[in-house]
């Protein structure tokens, strides 16, 4: 008997496109404001990857005697902590925002992108010393900024949250409910108390 053939998808390897099914790309099962919203998150990691960069060319360009090395050790160490957007990302394609426990899907990526921020205002600082690296890492920081600023507007659309809460994985789960103690009859485990009664004689 020969089966029809299964369109493309999560379930065959290869089958999707791996742009769309990350969120690089809009996703057609995804609302539109989801998809900007990990469009967004990936942005926010391109500009990191950006200033990596500079950072790079500013201290292979830089003269012998300024000291450099905190311009890429900072460099480095801000990208492991601005992959963290790509860790949100993960956990919206995926659908997994239950694993945290909270009620609120949202809660995470409030507690998220509030990291993001914080280690976004770093690119303000540094570089001061070589004029065109510390305009581009201010520029660079605004850039970061907005895109938090964009992705907090994001995941407070209602459309953003109906999706969310819709998904079971981004659920908290729930416990199995405890079947109720008939009237009389001690729990499991423990020994009753006093001597067991006999049976009555003929």
């Amino acid at each position: 008997m020969a089966y029809p053939p299964q369109p493309p998808g999560p379930s065959r390897p290869g089958g999707a496109d791996p742009l769309i099914e990350w969120g690089v790309k809009p996703h057609p099962g995804r609302p539109q404001k989801v998809n900007w919203l990990t469009q967004v998150l990936w942005a926010y990691m391109a500009i990191a990857v950006l200033m990596l960069l500079f950072s790079i060319i500013a201290v292979a360009t830089a003269p012998l005697w300024m000291a450099t090395g905190f311009i890429v050790t900072s460099g480095i160490v801000g990208l492991i902590f601005h992959a963290l957007s790509i860790v949100l990302v993960w956990f919206i394609v995926k659908e997994r925002l239950g694993v945290f426990g909270a009620q609120e899907p949202r809660t995470a990526l409030y507690i998220g992108l509030g990291v993001l921020g914080f280690f976004s205002l770093f690119g303000f600082f540094g570089g001061w010393g070589l004029g065109w690296y510390a305009a581009f890492g201010a520029l660079l920081g605004l850039a970061k900024l907005g895109a938090v600023g964009a992705a907090f507007f994001l995941v407070f659309q209602p459309e953003v949250a109906q999706w969310l809460r819709s998904k079971p994985g981004n659920l908290p789960r729930q416990q199995p409910p405890q079947q109720p103690m008939p009237p009389g009859q001690p729990p499991q485990g423990h020994p009753q108390q006093g001597y067991p009664q006999q049976p009555p004689s003929p």
